[in-house]
């Protein structure tokens, strides 16, 4: 099973990012974290296979994790989910090393960028 860290503050979300993400993996190992320990914590203990955060969430976000991500964890894959549809802030995630930029909009793009982004992490 896929390990996938979630960086999300809504239940409703975290649902329906697993949902999709269920549709293309199949079972996965799913852990929900809303702050910078609890997501540091899990780089460590839960060791995810991909991470998948939301764009702001109170007291953290999208750029906050992916540093932490990209100096604890630099291989695993990391997926941004938003409500945003700009342009220009997808160029903004993807060109400080996201690996991807979901519009919440286009939900149904979440299980094939993850099937891809861990294909490409293991080549």
């Amino acid at each position: 099973m896929v390990r996938v860290l979630q960086i999300e503050d809504m239940p409703s979300d975290a649902y329906l990012i697993s949902r999709e993400i269920k549709k293309t993996l199949g079972p996965c190992e799913f852990q929900i974290v809303e702050d910078k320990d609890a997501f540091l914590l899990s780089l460590i203990e839960f060791r995810p296979e991909i991470i998948i955060s939301d764009f702001s969430i109170p007291g953290f976000d999208w750029k906050t994790a992916l540093v932490l991500a990209i100096k604890h964890s630099p291989l695993t894959p990391f997926i941004i989910v938003t409500g945003s549809t700009s342009e220009e802030i997808r160029n903004q995630c993807i060109n400080a090393g996201a690996t991807d930029f979901i519009s919440k909009n286009t939900i149904q793009e979440l299980g094939p960028a993850v099937l891809k982004a861990l294909k490409k992490g293991a080549v």
